[in-house]
């Protein structure tokens, strides 16, 4: 499976606009150098994955929209695997089952900043 690293960019440049914010607003708020964050956005710097969990936390996004392209071949396969383990499971226990995920990636997104 391969990151068109162009493609994040252009997401990543989209998503900070439509914010109205400029690079070193995004760069401050992802705790990255401003020049980095314009070589992700143009493609010529390939962010490791800590990168891309502190740009999508501080857009307010997931990493899956930053990486749309990458995830689509791999979707049918994850939406099996969230059907089979939720299968059997009233609506209160999926609800639970999703809240201890967005804990569990809040958790791992403040661990990898340390």
């Amino acid at each position: 499976m391969k990151i068109n690293y162009s493609a994040v960019g252009l997401r990543i440049r989209k998503l900070r606009r439509q914010k109205f914010w400029t690079q070193e607003k995004l760069a401050e708020k992802a705790e990255i150098a401003p020049d980095y964050l314009c070589r992700i956005e143009s493609g010529k710097k390939h962010p490791s994955l800590t990168t891309i969990l502190l740009i999508a936390g501080a857009l307010d996004t997931t990493v899956d929209d930053l990486l749309a392209d990458v995830l689509k071949k791999d979707t049918s396969t994850m939406m099996k695997e969230e059907k089979s383990l939720l299968a059997g499971c009233t609506e209160k226990q999926k609800r639970f089952v999703i809240a201890i995920c967005h804990s569990i990636k809040e958790e791992m997104i403040k661990y990898d900043r340390e």
